[in-house]
């Protein structure tokens, strides 16, 4: 007897097993964000006026949920834009729309993500929108995050059941852009070609991690990319341009066909650039003999390694993946400015006050308030959000920074999950309203410091663009702190 009614213990245990988990649901869809007009453009310290397109701008929209009959267990609004950074005036305003438009739906878990092109609509308040001929950036906001509103609802509202997979290639696009002399000094972009060349400072990340997203007709409606390296191949374009995505995107829909959604994604990348930093006569010579530019060589390689994972993965499809999203807001020290660094910048800020279009005058400026206000808080945080979402075996962690390469290596290697993607440049702005940004202009946001370098310590020794104080609100203390906490969650996810 009691054996008995131990095999069927077992018996239901065993069949409890195999009953199905959660149904997928998905939703997707492209919205076109490229200005009707002539705008300014963002992603570097001069002012410069785009009054053509290169290629169209676009944001990239997934809506997961993972349900039990029509029991909703967990969800999440995946956007991507073509911009180079997910500015507060622009995030506020995007969660009002979106939570006006989804009543219900938990913002904590709406995901947006900056590609990082240099040759996109500047979104925030600039100095230099006063004197030239330009759409405002208040008026772009409105524009962009209507469409994308109009595009998370579309997407929420077409939700069907789905299919998943993910997989992992590989390919060269992007090269650590720090230099390393002699002397031990680190310079960004410095040259490579001279005797007192050293290094290069750090590792690269030449990881291509998809996600692939299926009707039940088998039908792939979209994908997820996710790089680490910036589009920033033709940042001094006077040009609107999505960058290498614009050839990405149009070879994956040639094979795909062109409603295809594909959420491009950066990962850490705070050191590396798609700029090549030695071998340049020999690279270039390939290029010509192709018959290829740049961008087109960029948008081969990344497309083919796309193109490689899909045809190892496409016949290993998941139904019923578990879903599981964790978003909290950290608290990480903020990197503390000497009394050298802020003399340095007082006496920068002397020598360009006279030019108030270099965005230079203000990198130093916030340096200046930031020591003097040590004075009355000496031990300064800055709060950012932290999302982790897990779906099958892999799993998806993000941040708002501009993160070393050092970091994300770092939590790829201790995470759980079977692969990892790390997402930079994606939300900030922790805590702020409507209300707390209106009337401000975007220039004195206490945290408004999205898309901020996040230096490893050895580039902090180096110094140079990118280590510097200017280029950072928290420093490599904090960078650790981050990887340990979303180490954190990753383990939760996965319990």
């Amino acid at each position: 007897m009691k054996r008995f009614i131990l095999s069927v213990f077992v018996l239901i245990l065993v069949c409890c097993g195999t009953l199905p988990a959660a149904d997928l649901y998905v939703g997707a869809k492209t919205v076109d964000i490229t200005p009707d007009g002539p705008v300014l453009l963002a992603g570097q310290f001069y002012a410069r006026v785009a009054k053509t397109v290169h290629s169209p701008i676009e944001a990239n929209i997934i809506v997961l949920e993972s349900r039990e009959g029509d029991k909703v267990l967990d969800s999440a609004i995946l956007v991507s834009a073509d911009i180079v950074s997910i500015r507060p005036v622009f995030l506020v305003a995007l969660k009002d729309k979106i939570q006006r438009a989804i009543p219900g739906f938990d913002i904590s878990k709406l995901i947006v993500s900056a590609t990082h092109t240099h040759a996109s609509l500047t979104l925030s308040h600039s100095a230099a929108e006063e004197t030239e001929d330009v759409i405002g950036h208040a008026e772009l906001v409105r524009m962009v995050t209507d469409k994308i509103t109009q595009g998370v609802k579309e997407a929420w509202d077409g939700r069907q059941k789905a299919k998943f997979s993910y997989g992992l290639g590989h390919a060269v696009i992007g090269y650590n852009r720090r230099a390393v002399y002699a002397d031990g000094a680190a310079v960004m972009y410095g040259k490579t070609n001279t005797p007192n060349f050293r290094a290069v400072e750090g590792i690269e990340d030449h990881d291509i991690n998809s996600m692939f997203f299926w009707d039940m007709q088998d039908q792939l409606i979209a994908m997820l990319v996710n790089v680490s390296c910036p589009s920033q191949e033709v940042e001094h374009l006077r040009e609107v341009s999505s960058d290498f995505w614009g050839p990405t995107r149009d070879n994956l829909r040639g094979k795909h066909g062109g409603g295809l959604v594909i959420l491009g994604c950066c990962g850490a990348a705070g050191d590396i650039s798609p700029h090549l930093r030695y071998m340049e006569g020999a690279t270039l010579r390939m290029d010509k003999l192709r018959n290829f530019n740049r961008l087109q060589e960029i948008g081969r390689r990344l497309s083919s390694a796309v193109e490689d994972t899909y045809e190892v993965v496409k016949n290993d499809k998941h139904e019923h993946p578990a879903v599981c999203h964790e978003a909290r807001i950290l608290t990480l020290p903020q990197r503390i400015p000497t009394k050298a660094e802020y003399e340095l910048s007082k006496a920068e800020v002397k020598r360009l006050e006279n030019s108030q279009g270099d965005g230079r005058l203000g990198w130093n400026r916030r340096i200046i308030g930031r020591y003097e206000d040590l004075a009355n808080n000496p031990n300064p945080v800055h709060d950012t959000p932290v999302n982790v979402l897990r779906i099958g075996d892999a799993v998806l962690c993000t941040n708002q920074f501009e993160l070393y390469t050092d970091f994300g290596i770092q939590i790829k290697a201790r995470s759980k999950a079977v692969q990892t993607f790390v997402l930079q440049l994606t939300n900030g702005a922790a805590g702020l309203t409507l209300a707390g940004i209106e009337g401000e202009k975007g220039k004195n946001i206490k945290s408004g410091y999205s898309g901020t370098y996040l230096p490893s310590e050895r580039a902090k020794k180096g110094g140079g663009y990118g280590a510097v104080i200017q280029s950072n609100i928290v420093g490599p203390e904090g960078g650790q702190i981050l990887v340990e906490e979303t180490l954190k969650m990753i383990d939760k996810v996965f319990q």
